[in-house]
């Protein structure tokens, strides 16, 4: 990553609705991913943790590459049934996100992996406009058609919704 991304802007941001969206995004998550009481939850790029907040009851890991928010250093040793990665791979190059799945699979290949992707459309930049925020983000270096062309390489697309043209969360498993 460029630079460590606090998901924090977002899930405590002063504007009600974007409060309301991106909490709803996660939580929208926590509901499709279908958890099993016995998962291992890995929560990638877990920054402020809110998904812990809603994911109490669970076995959940938090990793970060902030010193400050991950609860593991290497998260390449667990063997996790699910794992979130929410509004992360848009902040990591190419070549980075192939070896990031890579260690997924070789992790757990019966795993589950849970994406939240921003669509960066013209409605994109207009919606975040409209709610005071920068249209753009300097720090989304990856394109979504790109994250989806790794991830559709590597795993196998089971399940896709669409966030109001404005986010996708999708649901893959290991080829």
């Amino acid at each position: 990553m460029q630079e460590i991304y606090d998901l924090r802007e977002t899930i405590n941001n002063r504007n009600p609705l974007v409060r309301f969206f991106f909490r709803w995004k996660f939580k929208k998550a926590v509901k499709f991913a279908n958890l099993k009481q016995d998962d291992l939850i890995l929560d990638f790029g877990c920054g402020a943790k809110y998904l812990k907040s809603i994911l109490k009851r669970f076995n959940y890991i938090g990793y970060d590459l902030d010193s400050d928010q991950t609860e593991i250093d290497d998260y390449a040793k667990l063997k996790p049934d699910v794992i979130f990665a929410i509004d992360i791979f848009e902040h990591i190059e190419k070549e980075k996100i192939k070896n990031i799945i890579r260690n997924f699979k070789k992790m757990n290949p019966n795993l589950r992996l849970i994406t939240i992707i921003p669509n960066e459309t013209w409605f994109w930049s207009f919606s975040r406009f409209m709610l005071g925020m920068p249209p753009h983000k300097e720090d989304h270096i990856t394109k979504i058609k790109d994250i989806l062309r790794i991830l559709n390489q590597e795993m196998i697309q089971t399940k896709r919704f669409r966030f109001f043209f404005v986010s996708y969360l999708f649901k893959h498993t290991c080829k």
